[in-house]
């Protein structure tokens, strides 16, 4: 079976990515499409506008057939580890294509920066030295754009595998706040802070209750405040004294957007606070991370027909696939209701209540 893959986010699902299943399916003449899905938390760790499942069916109603779940502790992690990661999960399924999005589009330059030896995370930095790269000179001179970035790392990733890699240019604009019928989830996510009904033109969603990283910030302030100091050193991500500065500003500022303008600088960026607070807000100490062992599961969120199909040719490769919440490995599985119960903390009862039930329920089906 001919399987594209693609590694998505859906915060929230808009036409963009309409666009993307439909040239992934175009280019690749697939057999059917494989979301590997960021779940209640985002790469840079903010909250999802929508919980998991209902990504998941935005997903399968729109195009993808089969939608995996990126385990909670890889997706809130720099690119190198998100990519790498979800390419992971992707070679255990032996997909034939991965499809990506990039503001550039340009393979070759990509290539040739994913066969350098330098740190990824740290591009923006490097080039303002000064420092470029054969053949990537125009690509590397001005700062590179978080999907190109991931791009590079999901291209270091599949070296070895069977997977082709292909890339199709992005057309909104990352940065740009300016709503059209394609915009960038940024924008829609804008619109709905500001309750502007104008983000329905770029998505096929209607989404009532938008989540926000600010209806979080008073636990997160009194855990800051409540908690030793040497006990938030032990929590992942949290280093170079960064803990005395989170329990300085928590003290001082109510607004969680003005908490974290006052920590970010080069530093510090939004990215990394947020990762970081994540990490403390759900618990997750270094030696949580440390005792992890490598992926060596697919846990299935949802499939429609042809993803049931899949399934099937799957398994016959006994390839692991875990259906059921209690059958994801030791370590994985605490992670993941952690990060469940953090989501759920934001959700009126009766919508805890389903949310939690379908975490243990099984797949969704469509």
């Amino acid at each position: 079976m001919n399987l594209c893959g693609i590694i998505v986010e859906y915060n929230p699902l808009h036409n963009g990515h309409l666009k993307h299943i439909e040239e992934a399916k175009k280019i690749t003449n697939a057999d059917g499409i494989v979301a590997i899905m960021s779940g209640n938390f985002s790469q840079r760790g903010d909250v999802a506008i929508i919980d998991k499942f209902a990504k998941t069916k935005a997903a399968l109603a729109n195009g993808v057939n089969l939608v995996i779940e990126l385990p909670f502790i890889h997706t809130f992690q720099n690119a190198s580890v998100f990519g790498s990661k979800s390419v992971e999960i992707l070679k255990h399924l032996e997909v034939n294509h991965l499809v990506f999005g990039s503001e550039t589009a340009d393979m070759e330059a990509l290539q040739t920066i994913a066969d350098t030896p330098i740190n990824i995370d740290y591009l923006k930095e490097l080039m303002k030295t000064g420092i470029s790269y054969p053949k990537a000179y125009s690509l590397l001179q001005g700062a590179l754009y978080p999907n190109d970035i991931l791009a590079i790392a999901y291209l270091r990733a599949l070296k070895g595998s069977n997977i082709k890699p292909h890339a199709i240019l992005r057309d909104s604009d990352y940065h740009s706040n300016e709503l059209a019928s394609v915009a960038s989830a940024s924008a829609i996510r804008t619109a709905l802070l500001n309750n502007d009904e104008s983000y329905k033109q770029a998505t096929p969603l209607t989404i009532n209750k938008p989540h926000f990283n600010k209806d979080l910030y008073n636990y997160l302030r009194t855990t800051l405040l409540t908690t030793n100091i040497k006990e938030l050193r032990n929590y992942h991500l949290v280093n170079e004294g960064i803990e005395k500065a989170f329990q300085d500003q928590a003290l001082s500022i109510d607004d969680y957007n003005d908490f974290i303008n006052s920590l970010t600088s080069r530093r510090y960026t939004k990215a990394r606070l947020q990762r970081t607070l994540l990490a403390i807000m759900a618990h997750i100490t270094k030696e949580d991370v440390k005792k992890l062992e490598d992926i060596t599961y697919a846990r299935i969120l949802g499939f429609d027909k042809k993803g049931q199909e899949i399934l099937q040719e799957l398994k016959k490769k006994e390839i692991p696939m875990v259906t059921q919440f209690k059958k994801i490995p030791d370590g994985y599985r605490e992670l993941e209701w952690k990060s469940d119960l953090l989501y759920a903390s934001l959700l009126a009862k009766e919508e805890r209540e389903v949310f939690l039930k379908q975490e243990l329920a099984g797949p969704i089906r469509l």
